[in-house]
């Protein structure tokens, strides 16, 4: 792990960028950023590149998936359970913008674990039209932090990287970090209900584009799973997990309507 603190002062956030090893996105953002002739710095933000051992190895984790190995332990055998624990100290109580991307949807969108008046902040100003509640997955890193990660496009893929400075840019000049212009969004959100479970399935629908009752939403041969019930598809792909087709939920509507964790039932 290595930091770097953009502007002087107190950082306003902390911007972490390669979680996984895989994922560069978020990394060649931050240097596009840094080598800008444009940027007028008036704050300052902490850069956390994360999980350099696995970037250098070009591979998603070394020992454990490092976005499901927190709070962590510094006494751990496992390099990302050590690393999650230092990566916790490192951002301490700032807010939190986690870059990332996937191989399951092009357009970026975000996600949290909790809602909370931080995070809140975070989602609006990521000028993003979608949010996934995705607290149903633990390890996270934002169920520590107020804070959200960014799916930013596809892996390896130039438009990742244009949308996660993109992004960043945005972030940056809503919290005061940078000159500029920020757009302020409602994201519509989504909240995942479970995982579906299976391997060497062929994905059939389209992420956050609702799947009917009755229909078939992936294919291994002459095996079909079938939508019991209506839901929306989020992070389902063909080869993105080894382990499921990806996540089942529902639309909740405009994150301006959902209360706060400490307000819900």
């Amino acid at each position: 792990m290595r930091t770097h603190t953009l502007g002087e002062g107190e950082p306003a956030l902390a911007v972490v960028v390669g979680q996984h090893g895989d994922e560069p996105c978020g990394e060649l953002a931050m240097e596009r950023l840094l080598a800008a002739d444009d940027l007028q710095v008036t704050g300052a933000v902490l850069f956390v590149v994360a999980n350099e051992r696995a970037a250098e190895a070009g591979d998603r984790f070394v020992d454990v998936d490092l976005n499901r190995a927190y709070p962590g332990d510094p006494d751990a055998d496992a390099h990302e359970v050590r690393l999650a624990h230092d990566l916790l100290d490192v951002v301490d109580d700032l807010p939190v913008l986690d870059l990332h991307s996937t191989v399951s949807t092009v357009e970026p969108f975000a996600l949290y674990q909790r809602l909370t008046p931080g995070t809140r902040r975070m989602l609006e100003r990521t000028g993003l039209d979608r949010a996934v509640d995705i607290r149903t997955e633990a390890g996270g890193m934002t169920t520590h932090v107020d804070g959200v990660a960014v799916e930013c496009g596809l892996k390896g893929s130039a438009a990742a990287v244009d949308n996660a400075e993109r992004v960043l840019r945005n972030v940056l000049a809503a919290y005061g970090v940078v000159d500029g212009e920020a757009a302020v969004s409602d994201p519509t959100v989504f909240e995942v209900t479970g995982r579906v479970d299976g391997t060497g399935y062929e994905f059939l629908g389209e992420n956050f584009v609702a799947v009917p009752a009755g229909t078939p939403f992936a294919r291994r041969g002459d095996d079909e799973l079938v939508a019991d019930d209506p839901f929306y598809p989020v992070l389902m792909s063909t080869d993105g997990y080894e382990d499921s087709v990806g996540f089942r939920a529902t639309r909740r509507g405009p994150l301006s309507e959902r209360p706060d964790d400490d307000e819900r039932d």
